[in-house]
C-alpha cells in the first residue's frame, strides 16, 4: 500500500511537470546560448538561420582613455525587440578563434566561456524583450592586431540572424609587466593614454599631408607598425615623429644611399635613471655600422616624448639646412633616403644595436614631396568590375584617395550600398532623375556623437522640391537596413541594404528599371530630426545609368560653374579696375590723341566697361543654368550679393546712353550718379568674390582669400598715389599757365591753346603706374581663374608632382 501511494505520487509529480513544460511556449535557450554552439554560433531551435538581410545591427568602437577595451553595441534601429544574442571577438572573421574577455555586460546578460577562455562570449540570461545591449570587451595582455565582433541575435525562436559582424578594428593592449625591458614611474595612466593618442595621430595624413615611412612593410596601411616616423614641413622646418615598440630608443637617419655609413641621425632614447625622453644627434661613421654621438646637439629640437611598457615616442622639429662633418644637408632641396631603427639596449653615450627594427626607406626623395601612399584599402575592391563606385573629387577611386565615396553592390535582387568617407556628422547618396537637388530619394549615413553610445545610423529621407533640404517625415525607414557601421579616427562608414522598389511623396524609385544619377553629399550638422547642409562637399555623378549596369560614375561637368568664375574674376578683379582708373586719373593723359574720334582714356574705358558688362550678364546666365533654381544655406550670401551686382552693372550702359551734355544743368548730378553706381557694383563685386571662397561647390583653397586681400591693398595704394600725383600734377599745372614775363602778355592766348594739347605735369609717372597696375590686375586675374578651373588646386598640383616623380 505505501508503495502504490509512493508509485502515485510520483507519477503525479512527473504528470505535473510535464504539463508545465507544455503550457510554457518553448523559446529555445531562455537562459542564454550554451557553450557548444561557441563555434557555429547557430541556436539550436530545430529550424535555420534568415537568409534576408538583418533588421538588427552591431557596433564596435574604442573605449575613450581605455588602451585595450572595446564598447560593443547590438541595437534594434527599428525599434523590432529582439529576444537573445550571442557575441564574441575573433582576429579574423574568417575562422573560429575567439580572444579576448567581456570585462563588463548587463543585469540581464552574462558571459559563457568559448574555447576554454573565461567570459570570451556574452548572451543573455533570459528571453526578456531587449531593444538594445552594451558590452565593454577586453583584449587579452600585450594584443596588438585586429578584431571583429561576430554576433547571432534572435528574435524569437524561428527567426533569428547568424553571422553578423562588425567591420575591423585596431585594438593593442600593453602587456601587464611581462615585457623583458623594465617599466618605470613614467608608465602611469596619463603617458599610457599620451602614447595610445599619439600612435593613432601619427598615421593620420601619411602619404597626404606627410610623408611617413614604417617597418615592416604595408604596416602604415593597417596602422600597425613596430616603427614608424612620419614627417612633415614646419614653417621653415620640419616635423619628426617616431614611435617604436618593445624598444629603448628610436632613431632616424638622413642617407645619401641605403645604406648605413656617413649619415645624419637623431636619436630618441629612454634615461633609465628617470622618466624622460631625451634626444641627441650622432653621427653614423663609414665603414664602422656604429653611432657617435656628437658633442653639441644643435639644428633640432625636442618638442615632447613619452615612454611606457617598452612604447617610445618623440616629436622634434629639424632645421631645413644644416652643416655636418663638412657635409651640407639641405632637407628642402636634397632627396634622401630615410634609415630608421629602434632597439632594447643602450650603451654608454650611444644606442645599442637595432635589434627590434631597421630598414631604409626604397625610395629617395625630397622630404617636402609628399605622394599618395598606395592602399589597398578593401572598400574599393571590385570598383567599377563587379559594383558601381562614385566619389570624391572625381577620378579618386582609381588612386583610393576618395574624400568620401558610394559603392551599390547588386546581386539578384538585394541592393547593397556603401558609405564612406572623412566627415564628423553625415555622408549622404541621393537617386535623382537630373542632376539638380529636388524630387530625389536620399540615404543618409548619420554619426551624432551626442546620441547614446556614439552610434552610427542610416535613414532614408526626402529631398524637398524647390526647398534644397531633408526631410524625414513620412518616410518608410523600414526600407533601408543597416548591416554594418563604424566611427574612428574622423572615418564615417556604413553598409546596408535598400528595397528594390520604394514609394516616396507620390514618386516611385525602381532600382531595378529606373536610371539615375548619383548625388553624393557630406556634411557637419545633424540632428534627430535631419542632416544640415552640405558644407563639406557636393558631387555629381555625370552619367544617368541604371544602378545594376556597373561602368565607372565620373563627376559632372563643372563648365558652366568655371565659366561663370573666370567670367567674373575677369570682369571685377580685371577689367573693371582698369576702366575705373583711366577714367579717373587719365583724362589728361594722350591729350590731342584719338582713337575713332574719341580720347584714348575714353576709348579704353568704354571698351573695359563694355566687356564688364557683357562678361557679367554672360556669368550671371551661365550660373542660373548651372544650378536651375535659387540656391539655399550659405550660398545665399554669395548669391544676393551677386544678384545687386549684376543689377548695378545692367544699369550703367543705359544711364552713360541718356547722359546730359557735358554743359547741361543735369550733367553733374549724372557724373555723381555714374560714379557712385560703378563704383558700388565695383565694391559689391570684390566682396562677391570673396564670399565665393568660402563654397564648397566652388572648392577653392582657404588661402585664396590672401590674394585677394593683397589686390584690395594694391588697388587703394594705387588710387591713393595717382591721387596725390593729380593733386600735385594741378599744382604745377597751374604755376605753368599763369608764371608769364611781361613780354609774352599779348601772345598768351595762343600759349594757353598750346597748354591744352600737352599732358598734364607728371604724366610719365602716371604712365609707369598705369603699366605697373596692368601687371598686377592681370597676374591676379590669371592667378584666380586658374584656381578656379583647375579647383581643387592641392590635388591637381599633387598629381602633378606624382606624375612628374614617376616620369
Amino acid at each position: 500500500m505505501r508503495e502504490s501511494h509512493r508509485h502515485r505520487i510520483y507519477v503525479c509529480a512527473v504528470l505535473a511537470t510535464l504539463v508545465s513544460l507544455s503550457a510554457r511556449p518553448s523559446d529555445g535557450y531562455s537562459n542564454g546560448a550554451p557553450t557548444f554552439v561557441c563555434e557555429s554560433m547557430v541556436p539550436g531551435h530545430g529550424v535555420g538561420p534568415q537568409a534576408s538581410s538583418s533588421p538588427y545591427t552591431v557596433a564596435a568602437r574604442h573605449a575613450e582613455n581605455e588602451a585595450g577595451k572595446v564598447h560593443v553595441l547590438v541595437s534594434s534601429p527599428t525599434e523590432d525587440d529582439f529576444t537573445g544574442f550571442l557575441v564574441q571577438a575573433r582576429p579574423d572573421p574568417n575562422n573560429t578563434r575567439v580572444i579576448g574577455s567581456f570585462s563588463a555586460v548587463p543585469d540581464d546578460s552574462k558571459t559563457i566561456d568559448c574555447a576554454g577562455l573565461k567570459g570570451s562570449a556574452a548572451t543573455q540570461k533570459s528571453n526578456s524583450p531587449k531593444r538594445s545591449v552594451e558590452l565593454e570587451w577586453e583584449a587579452p595582455p600585450g594584443y596588438d592586431g585586429p578584431v571583429s565582433f561576430m554576433t547571432t541575435v534572435v528574435k524569437n525562436k524561428n527567426t533569428f540572424w547568424v553571422g553578423m559582424e562588425t567591420p575591423s578594428i585596431q585594438v593593442k593592449r600593453f602587456a601587464d609587466g611581462d615585457l623583458s625591458i623594465p617599466s618605470v614611474s613614467s608608465s602611469d595612466s596619463s603617458f599610457l593614454d599620451n602614447i595610445f593618442k599619439a600612435e593613432k595621430d601619427i598615421y593620420k595624413g601619411c602619404g597626404r599631408t606627410k610623408n611617413c615611412f614604417g617597418i615592416p612593410a604595408g604596416c602604415i596601411d593597417v596602422k600597425n607598425c613596430t616603427a614608424v616616423v612620419a614627417v612633415v614641413p614646419s614653417g621653415n622646418k620640419y616635423q619628426f615623429d617616431m614611435l617604436a615598440k618593445r624598444s629603448e630608443y628610436v632613431a632616424v637617419g638622413l642617407s645619401e644611399d641605403e645604406k648605413m655609413g656617413g649619415d645624419n641621425v637623431v636619436e630618441c632614447l629612454h634615461d633609465p635613471g628617470s622618466s624622460a625622453v631625451q634626444a641627441y644627434r650622432s653621427w653614423n661613421l663609414p665603414n664602422a655600422k656604429k653611432n657617435r654621438r656628437e658633442d653639441e646637439h644643435n639644428g633640432f629640437s625636442l618638442l615632447n616624448g613619452y615612454y611606457a611598457d617598452g612604447y617610445i615616442y618623440c616629436r622634434f622639429t629639424h632645421d631645413a639646412q644644416f652643416m655636418m662633418h663638412d657635409i651640407q644637408f639641405d632637407l628642402e632641396r636634397t632627396p634622401y633616403h630615410l634609415l630608421l631603427a629602434s632597439g632594447s639596449q643602450l650603451k654608454p653615450n650611444s644606442v645599442g644595436f637595432h635589434n627590434i627594427a631597421y630598414a631604409s626607406s626604397p625610395e629617395k626623395k625630397r622630404l617636402s614631396d609628399l605622394k599618395n601612399v598606395k592602399k589597398d584599402d578593401p572598400f574599393y575592391k571590385d570598383c567599377n568590375s563587379l559594383k558601381n563606385c562614385f566619389g570624391f573629387p572625381d577620378g579618386c577611386v582609381d588612386d583610393q584617395s576618395c574624400t568620401a565615396v558610394v559603392s551599390v553592390l547588386v546581386q539578384g535582387t538585394r541592393y547593397e550600398f556603401e558609405l564612406k568617407g572623412e566627415t564628423q556628422s553625415y555622408i549622404a547618396v541621393g537617386l535623382s532623375e537630373d542632376q539638380k537637388m529636388g524630387g530625389d530619394s536620399v540615404m543618409e549615413c548619420v554619426y551624432d556623437p551626442n546620441t547614446p553610445s556614439n552610434v552610427v545610423k542610416v535613414f532614408m529621407s526626402w529631398n524637398i522640391p524647390n526647398a534644397k533640404k531633408n526631410t524625414r517625415a513620412r518616410v518608410k525607414q523600414t526600407a533601408v537596413n543597416l548591416l554594418s557601421s563604424s566611427y574612428e579616427d574622423g572615418e564615417l562608414y556604413c553598409k546596408f541594404t535598400r528595397d528594390v522598389r520604394t514609394i516616396i511623396e507620390g514618386t516611385t524609385f525602381d532600382l531595378a528599371n529606373n536610371k539615375y544619377y548619383l548625388l553624393l553629399a557630406a556634411g557637419s550638422g545633424a540632428s534627430s530630426e535631419g542632416v544640415g547642409y552640405h558644407d563639406k562637399f557636393t558631387a555629381v555623378s555625370g552619367q544617368q545609368r541604371s544602378l545594376a549596369d556597373v561602368g565607372a560614375f565620373t563627376g559632372a561637368s563643372k563648365l558652366y560653374l568655371h565659366l561663370h568664375g573666370s567670367f567674373m574674376v575677369a570682369a571685377w578683379i580685371g577689367f573693371a579696375s582698369l576702366g575705373i582708373v583711366l577714367a579717373r586719373y587719365f583724362k589728361q593723359t594722350w591729350v590731342g590723341k584719338s582713337h575713332c574720334g574719341k580720347d584714348v582714356w575714353f576709348t579704353y574705358h568704354r571698351l573695359f566697361m563694355l566687356l564688364v558688362w557683357l562678361l557679367t550678364i554672360a556669368g550671371i546666365v551661365l550660373i542660373f543654368l548651372e544650378v536651375g533654381d535659387w540656391v539655399a544655406g550659405p550660398s545665399q550670401t554669395h548669391a544676393i550679393l551677386g544678384c545687386i551686382t549684376s543689377a548695378l552693372c545692367f544699369i550703367q550702359p543705359f544711364m552713360a546712353a541718356f547722359r546730359p551734355h557735358p554743359n547741361g544743368l543735369r550733367r553733374p548730378l549724372f557724373n555723381w550718379m555714374h560714379w557712385f553706381v560703378g563704383n558700388a557694383a565695383h565694391i559689391v563685386g570684390i566682396v562677391t568674390i570673396f564670399f565665393a571662397g568660402q563654397l564648397s561647390k566652388a572648392m577653392l583653397p582657404s588661402w585664396m582669400d590672401w590674394i585677394l586681400v593683397g589686390y584690395v591693398a594694391f588697388y587703394v595704394c594705387i588710387h591713393l598715389i595717382l591721387s596725390i600725383s593729380g593733386c600735385m600734377s594741378e599744382r604745377q599745372g597751374a604755376k605753368r599757365v599763369n608764371a608769364f614775363p611781361m613780354k609774352d602778355i599779348v601772345g598768351r592766348s595762343t600759349i594757353n591753346n598750346m597748354e591744352r594739347k600737352r599732358d598734364n605735369p607728371y604724366s610719365g609717372f602716371r604712365k609707369f603706374l598705369l603699366f605697373i597696375h596692368v601687371i598686377v590686375v592681370v597676374g591676379v586675374s590669371v592667378t584666380l581663374i586658374i584656381l578656379i578651373v583647375f579647383a581643387p588646386i592641392e590635388d591637381q598640383v599633387k598629381s602633378l608632382k606624382d606624375k612628374i616623380m614617376n616620369f
